[in-house]
């Protein structure tokens, strides 16, 4: 799965012009819940790259996909959980034309 989400990040990096690091942090803070992140750099090029990230615009289609490359399977008890709730859910409202 890391390689997976590697490969995206270096397609979405390539259609940017920018680093794999500064999609990698890009992507976390497009993320509505994330007040920061925290960064390491042991040269002055990696601290660009890092920065670069405030400013990456990530659109619809690249947050899509780095969502789905990166999305961890369900662990019990939350599998199993929904699956025995789903029965418990009522049907969606539907209006009467």
């Amino acid at each position: 799965r890391a390689w997976a989400a590697v490969a995206v990040m270096r397609e979405v990096a390539k259609k940017h012009d920018v680093s794999v690091a500064t999609v990698a942090l890009g992507y976390v803070l497009a993320k509505p819940f994330v007040m920061s992140v925290i960064i390491g750099a042991s040269r002055m090029d990696q601290l660009e790259q890092n920065l670069a990230a405030t400013g990456l615009k990530l659109d619809a289609d690249d947050l899509a996909r780095l969502d789905e490359v990166s999305a961890l399977p369900a662990e019990y008890p939350g599998w199993m959980l929904e699956r025995q709730n789903a029965g418990r859910r009522p049907a969606p409202f539907v209006p009467k034309a």
